[in-house]
């Protein structure tokens, strides 16, 4: 299916941990957008809804299909903030092998809040 500029109807920010140093001979985790936020023009389709207890804490897990243009630079351990959602990326491929779109599966399920 080819992508229409039509689809892209949401925005995503794509997240990456960058190392901060605190001052104090370590370093902090922070992140920082790599596509400013809320720029990256994608589609997001809902795929599944669940409930599990982490922490002994029952949280909402979200399922979302995302499709947005070819990119080369999302790497495995980078989130998406979608809205007020971070989501981890479970996967993300080109379905045709054009380097026309990018398909990614993301979800809720102990994402770090980045913001």
């Amino acid at each position: 299916m080819r992508l229409s500029a039509g689809r892209l109807r949401h925005r995503v920010a794509i997240m990456r941990a960058t190392k901060v140093d605190d001052g104090r001979g370590g370093y902090t985790t922070s992140w920082a957008a790599v596509a400013g936020a809320g720029a990256v023009p994608v589609e997001v389709l809902g795929l599944t809804g669940t409930e599990a207890v982490r922490e002994k804490v029952l949280r909402g897990i979200r399922v979302y299909q995302i499709t947005a243009r070819w990119r080369g630079d999302l790497l495995p351990k980078d989130q998406l903030r979608y809205g007020a959602e971070d989501l981890n990326i479970r996967s993300a491929v080109d379905p045709d092998g054009r380097r026309e779109q990018l398909v990614i599966v993301a979800d809720t399920d102990g994402a770090v809040k980045t913001g």
